[in-house]
């Protein structure tokens, strides 16, 4: 698409319309109000009935070639992650580390990794193993996690593919006609502020990170608040009954987690599961419902001596809502949450406190910390779009062979090759995932489970809305209000300025969604100021995945919020003095290194 510069200052209606449905997607995405890609789609869906885009550029990004990476990478992420798998990290985490040396080491390995697999299931695949480690070393888990999301979110920036924002950006710029940024615009950068957040962490935001107590001990501690256990008595009328038929299957902010009976533990528990005297059954949920229930005189009672403190016996599981599941804004009560994941829900965190009320009449939102106790039939790995378990890593039962090794490590040189630009990213990308499947290390039923057709909508659309604040003349005249702010006192103080709104807006939407934004503006920057475009779009590429003072500005920080037992302030306090040195690294090393 050749570039256009519109030249318009003055406001008009159809700027204004454009405008206001691009903040109102931005304020749908903050509150949450709708799934990130539904939210997405109605924005598009109003400035193509409104003529602002036509079809066919609603359509070009499902044609355009970073976006088909994007999902070629995170494929072949998953292959080269099940190749090293978790001994790889295992062997790393030693016991016998210091807390300040292992937080270095593991900075450092999440910042290398991510600079050359996505970002988002690396951290979803540490996140158990630091918690693991801090549990056996009794260090809080609090003083890790964070570090970890701000490692991945550096190190992401050190090469093309490390994050979907740099790709997204290149192919805007691919669609535009505009020659694209090279490895070297974001290598060298990216390992300076990689260093520089990695000494700023260490020296001293590990400081300002919270002490946490672990919130699986907590709910252990105090298990009577979560679980009541209940028996059946000798004359029981539920006696002979299955549990369908004793009305105990579907009751409401209830979940009846097992039974035992003897000896034996039954969980999960089957609908035809038949109630015999003496039967102690133990449900989690509102527990005022379960004591109404028992009110009712339907057969069970509160044993006299309850023998709850054997908490040992149930299955006790963390998880975490990511951003763009489909689960958020559902109510716990209309998501069939208990069946698709065979767990109830004991306990729900946000904000770094426990949400309280009826679990059914909840609404689920994204960074949602939950509690459950699950089944042993439990298959995390089929729903990890909806919700990530944090389970502990298990001890490896045996060894690859030894030429699996062999790809994974040719594997990451051809992926080298192809950031480098020795072969298209495209190509290489696509031969290794060709060579993943041809091999069997990754098949089709993994491939189906790791498409993400929320997030495809979500980057087709971002381009839409790039095209229509471009097409309709907002960007330019976005771009002419950032002049007149710091026009006066330079380049330099508008290139300033546009890395600023951009890491305020990533902060409240995804970084995709921010980069797509605010590349009209930027590119309408350089036509406006007669200036190269690549400083503009390399500021934008920055501060879009520089969001490090909130948890919902970006994936990783949304991923660590629950789990490290975190609050919004833990986010401003300890990102807000590595956000500001993350400013003046990029807008000074860009400003001197493109001689804007």
């Amino acid at each position: 698409m050749p570039l256009k510069s519109t030249g318009l200052v003055e406001f008009t209606l159809i700027q204004g319309l454009v405008l206001a449905i691009v903040a109102l997607l931005v304020t749908s995405l903050y509150k949450e109000w709708l799934n990130p890609a539904l939210s997405f789609f109605i924005a598009v869906l109003a400035l193509l009935l409104l003529g602002v885009i036509n079809p066919t550029e609603l359509l070009k990004g499902l044609s355009n070639q970073q976006i088909i990476v994007i999902f070629l990478l995170i494929l072949v992420t998953a292959g080269i992650r099940s190749v090293f798998g978790s001994e790889f990290f295992a062997r790393l985490f030693s016991t016998s580390l210091k807390p300040k040396a292992f937080l270095l080491r593991m900075m450092m390995i999440s910042s290398s990794i991510s600079a050359f697999l996505n970002n988002t299931p690396i951290v979803a695949f540490l996140i158990p193993y630091v918690k693991d480690w801090a549990d056996r070393t009794g260090t809080p888990a609090s003083k890790f996690l964070i570090p970890l999301s701000y490692a991945t979110i550096l190190g992401g920036m050190i090469t093309v593919i490390g994050t979907s924002t740099n790709l997204v950006l290149v192919g805007l710029m691919a669609e535009y006609g505009i020659p694209i940024l090279g490895f070297k615009d974001f290598l060298y950068l990216g390992i300076l502020v990689t260093l520089a957040g990695w000494a700023y962490i260490y020296f001293i935001g590990y400081r300002l990170l919270p002490d946490n107590v672990n919130k699986l001990d907590t709910i252990r501690q105090n298990l009577k608040e979560y679980i009541v256990e209940t028996e059946i008595f000798h004359d029981s009328k539920l006696i002979g009954k299955t549990v369908k038929d004793a009305g105990l299957r579907n009751l409401q902010d209830l979940f009846l987690v097992e039974i035992i009976r003897g000896d034996a533990v039954i969980s999960p528990v089957a609908p035809e599961e038949k109630l015999e005297s003496g039967d102690t059954l133990f449900f989690s949920g509102h527990t005022e419902s379960i004591y109404d229930l028992i009110h009712q005189d339907n057969g069970l009672r509160i044993p006299k001596q309850e023998g709850i403190e054997a908490e040992n016996q149930f299955n006790f599981i963390e998880a975490i809502i990511p951003a763009g599941s489909s689960l958020i804004g559902m109510r716990i009560k209309d998501s069939d949450f208990r069946n698709k994941f065979n767990s109830s829900i004991v306990a729900m965190h946000r904000d770094g406190k426990r949400i309280s009320g009826k679990v059914g009449e909840m609404h689920i939102a994204g960074g949602d910390f939950m509690l459950l106790l699950s089944g042993e039939k439990m298959n995390a790995s089929n729903h990890e779009k909806d919700l990530f378990y944090l389970s502990v890593p298990k001890k490896v039962e045996y060894k690859k062979p030894v030429w699996k090794y062999w790809v994974g490590a040719g594997s990451f040189l051809m992926l080298l090759a192809g950031i480098v630009g020795i072969i298209p990213l495209f190509t290489a990308s696509l031969l290794i995932l060709s060579l993943l499947i041809f091999l069997g290390i990754l098949d089709f039923q993994e491939i189906r489970r790791q498409l993400d057709f929320g997030l495809l909508m979500v980057l087709v659309c971002s381009l839409a809305i790039g095209i229509a604040l471009e097409k309709s003349g907002s960007a330019a005249l976005v771009a002419t209000m950032l002049i007149k702010v710091g026009g006066a006192m330079g380049p330099i103080a508008v290139l300033s300025a546009l890395f600023i709104v951009t890491i305020f807006l990533t902060a409240l939407v995804t970084n995709p969604a921010a980069v797509s934004i605010m590349f009209p503006i930027a590119m309408s920057l350089s036509e406006q100021l007669s200036l190269p475009p690549t400083p503009f779009f390399v500021a934008i590429a920055f501060a879009a995945s520089g969001d490090f003072m909130t948890p919902i500005g970006y994936q990783t920080n949304l991923m660590v919020y629950g789990p490290g037992g975190y609050t919004f302030k833990d986010f401003v306090r300890v990102g807000t003095p590595l956000t500001i040195i993350y400013i003046i690294t990029c807008v000074a090393f860009i400003s001197w290194y493109y001689n804007v």
